[in-house]
């Protein structure tokens, strides 16, 4: 019995579908077969009915699912812990930041934080919240800073800042008078958005969809600094964190409250369920939240 073929068990038992199994296994589905034979032959014992139509473990098939999940979830963690051993003498971590996120929060704390802990190297992959949710999901990085909420089962999530979420407008726009409004008065308007690898392209279509309408979104980009721009050129409007656009230095636009619904701009860090996070990570995570506490 080898891990290579109690990992293939899992993957069909999980999806009940040999073909299905195969392709996330990207091996052929004999292959596969042989592998499941192989695993029932050196333990004496059926795992998987056959006779029948429908896929079906057998009672002990079931049992030897549930106990090969927990078993490879703790030679996973050993793996990692040994991992984190071996480049003790080289610490570094992967950090997932979106753009809009990064220049509003981590500039700053990451430079400091590099002072603070030279010998850890801290690598940056910028992406959209959505995008380093599959990252982390896939583990192609330890550790995500993103805009909640994120739905996933596989996610630990760690709330670490929030800010206000505000209409922007041209102040000529129509609306610059308003000193606050309901997301439902925005129904025949243009929207300038981020694209959707964002969560608050998320968060705009949620917040319209639930005041009975489809955004009309006009432009998307990942940019907030055109966005701006072209809001200031009263080219259309935009759903906006506060703390971004009081970056941009113009008197060309006006920042108005939401009332319904309420939009959140809670920021928070997420990192693989059942993963082993490394001291570096760990240090990065408590470093940051200090950092912002003060701040706020």
């Amino acid at each position: 019995m080898n891990i290579k073929d109690i990992t293939y068990f899992i993957e069909v038992a999980k999806e009940r579908n040999f073909t299905r199994a195969a392709n996330n296994l990207h091996i052929s589905q004999p292959a596969l077969s042989k592998a499941i034979k192989i695993l029932e032959y050196e333990t004496n014992t059926k795992l998987i009915e056959r006779s029948t139509k429908s896929f079906r473990l057998t009672d002990e098939g079931e049992i030897f699912y549930e106990n090969a999940k927990k078993a490879l979830d703790i030679i996973n963690l050993e793996i990692y812990k040994l991992e984190d051993s071996l480049i003790a003498s080289k610490k570094h971590l992967t950090l997932g930041l979106p753009p809009v996120i990064g220049s509003v929060y981590f500039t700053s704390i990451v430079a400091a934080f590099k002072e603070e802990y030279p010998d850890i190297e801290v690598k940056i992959l910028e992406e959209g919240s959505n995008n380093i949710k599959d990252k982390i999901e896939d583990e192609t990085i330890e550790l995500g800073a993103v805009i909640l909420p994120i739905e996933s089962e596989n996610l630990i999530t760690t709330p670490v800042t929030d800010g206000e979420v505000m209409l922007v407008v041209s102040k000529k726009h129509k609306l610059s008078n308003r000193r606050s409004i309901n997301i439902v008065e925005l129904k025949n308007e243009k929207f300038i958005t981020f694209n959707e690898h964002f969560m608050m392209y998320d968060k705009i279509i949620d917040a319209c969809e639930s005041a009975g309408f489809s955004p009309d979104i006009i432009i998307q980009t990942s940019q907030w600094d055109f966005i701006i721009e072209l809001v200031a050129l009263n080219q259309g409007i935009t759903i906006m964190p506060k703390p971004i656009v009081e970056r941009f230095k113009t008197k060309d636009i006006k920042t108005i409250k939401i009332k319904k619904p309420d939009i959140s701009w809670d920021i928070g860090f997420i990192v693989k369920k059942d993963k082993y996070i490394s001291k570096s990570v760990k240090t990065f995570i408590k470093y940051v939240e200090q950092k912002l506490d003060k701040k706020g």
